[in-house]
């Protein structure tokens, strides 16, 4: 039988007594609901009407019963408990409801702050005005947006090809080092008195900060600007008085920079620009005005056409083969040390060409190992010391002077500073480079080599440590891998333009294994994004050694 003393409870008046929360149950306090407390009002009610049945109530009688505050639990547990009971808390959409609202206000007293600091809000109109006028929280949000975006100043118009010009100009300067870039910032001036020159300076620097900021729209006027210069270059050429001038020859090897920055994907199809200024300095020095200018210009053609031949394509017309017989070009020539290494080239091709190279005599083999011994050796030395003459015994002439001639790299560096002798240093090393792959490819063709020959190896500077020194005088140049970079005066794109060449010998050196690679990749990615330079012409496949593409 249940007793009937929990229905008689809700006559008997109750004591005031205090509610301690961590005396309620959950479980008992807190039945499940549906999450808006309806299923827990349910069951309050059910057990009420239970307990009333189990006393003796009829139906007539629950008239009574319904007069309980439905919003507190039905157990009485708290009543039992001389304590008074606190009800169901409230739902969860009440409290978040309550608690949105409180932030929207928030959000508005501070984005009215925030404009009457600035000046652009009425004081007229607060907060709590608007409110209090019943209207809506996104309605006062919209009206501030619009005044906030009248208060936003318009964006300047900014000249891109100023722009252009300027980091160009910064980022090829080189410290006083090479001719053609020495004359940027002094042709800034007098480029509006040279259209010829103009056009080609602007399409070069909108086409190198094109690659540089990642705009698509600056490579399209560089090209417009190319087209130009191209034209104006044709129409001063057909003048012989306006075909000598300087700017005609500098236009032509800036369109070269052109040409290195923005590569066409036919290279055999294109036109080359420094194959144009050679035969034009070639001109001007038969019709004798040809300058100091000219030589530093020559200097610059003839490093892009050593460059050509040690990592360049098989089978193209290097730039050096016109100059080698060339007597209008003495004072430009490429250095003596240099041109033992690229005749050494030449002559690993001719054996390894050559169809009887398995019947090569002994002698004639190791005297080749020697010869290419006798250069690498010679080349380090040029790398680590910059005074190639006078010798330690040599006198000084009659006036008391005594003539210097500098490892200066085809006359390309002055190696007056550290920077200028980080990078001098690191291209005869690459030569170096290449000239142990030559002798090591010759070996491997020739199979197993004999006694004599290993006796002439075994003075062969090992190919991982040479690879390893010119990538340690990239690290220096750069700054790469904590280093503290030695060229803090020179820009990076010239930077990129001189060490271009070692960074691609390193990449496709046999010694280079999958980390050095993909190190020396990131490396060129990082330089090349940095300076607008380089990898576009190794991504096209222009320094191939399987043939070129079509």
């Amino acid at each position: 039988m249940g007793s009937p003393t929990r229905c008689k409870s809700l006559n008997e008046p109750q004591k005031p007594v205090q509610y301690h929360p961590s005396d309620r149950n959950p479980a008992i306090d807190r039945p499940e609901d549906n999450g808006l407390g309806f299923g827990a009002l349910t069951t309050s009610s059910n057990t009420i009407q239970s307990c009333c049945k189990a006393s003796g109530f009829n139906g007539r009688q629950l008239g009574y019963v319904q007069g309980c505050d439905l919003r507190k639990p039905s157990c009485n547990r708290c009543t039992s408990l001389g304590r008074a009971c606190p009800g169901y808390a409230d739902p969860w959409a009440v409290v978040h409801r309550q608690q949105n609202a409180s932030a929207a206000h928030q959000v508005q007293v501070r984005v009215a702050k925030r404009l009457k600091e600035r000046g652009a809000f009425d004081p007229a109109s607060s907060i709590l005005e608007v409110d209090e006028e019943g209207t809506s929280p996104d309605s006062v949000e919209e009206e501030e947006i619009q005044r906030r975006l009248r208060t936003v100043p318009k964006a300047f118009q900014v000249d891109s090809e100023l722009i252009s010009l300027n980091h160009f100009y910064s980022n090829y300067a080189s410290g006083g080092e090479v001719a053609l870039f020495n004359l940027f910032p002094s042709m800034k001036s007098s480029a509006a008195s040279s259209p010829v020159l103009q056009e080609a300076l602007k399409a070069t620097a909108l086409a190198s900060s094109s690659l540089q900021m990642c705009q698509a729209g600056l490579m399209a006027q560089a090209r417009q600007h190319y087209g130009k210069a191209i034209s104006k270059i044709g129409g001063a050429l057909k003048d012989n008085s306006t075909a000598q001038d300087d700017s005609v020859v500098v236009a032509l090897l800036t369109l070269g920079l052109f040409e290195a920055i923005v590569p066409d994907t036919s290279p055999r199809k294109i036109t080359s620009h420094c194959r144009g200024s050679l035969a034009l300095l070639r001109y001007r020095a038969e019709q004798g005005v040809a300058t100091s200018l000219d030589k530093g210009l020559l200097a610059f053609v003839v490093h892009l056409g050593m460059l050509e031949i040690f990592i360049g394509q098989e089978g193209r017309s290097p730039v050096l083969v016109g100059l080698k017989q060339a007597a209008w070009a003495k004072d430009g020539m490429v250095e003596p040390l240099l041109v033992r290494a690229i005749d050494y080239k030449h002559m690993i091709q001719h054996v390894l060409s050559s169809a009887d190279i398995e019947r090569a005599s002994v002698s004639h083999v190791t005297e080749i190992f020697q010869i290419g011994i006798d250069i690498i050796r010679d080349i380090e030395a040029a790398a680590n010391y910059r005074i190639l003459s006078p010798g330690p015994r040599n006198k000084p002439g009659p006036d008391g002077a005594v003539d210097e001639d500098l490892n200066s790299f085809n006359h390309l560096l002055g190696r007056k500073s550290d920077a200028s002798d980080a990078i001098a240093k690191g291209l005869y090393l690459t030569i170096r480079l290449h000239l142990i792959e030559y002798i090591l490819s010759l070996s491997i063709a020739l199979g197993e080599p004999t006694r004599e020959e290993l006796k002439t190896l075994v003075n062969l500077p090992h190919g991982l440590t040479a690879m390893e020194q010119v990538c340690e005088q990239i690290r220096i140049v750069f700054g790469f891998d904590g280093r503290d970079s030695a060229c803090t005066t020179q820009g990076v794109g010239f930077n990129a333009w001189c060490m271009f060449w070692p960074m691609i010998a390193v990449l496709k050196s046999a010694f280079a294994d999958k980390d050095t690679k993909m190190w020396i990749m990131d490396k060129c990615m990082a330089v090349s994004q940095a300076s607008g330079f380089g990898m576009a012409m190794y991504q096209q496949g222009w320094f191939e050694t399987d043939g070129a593409k079509d």
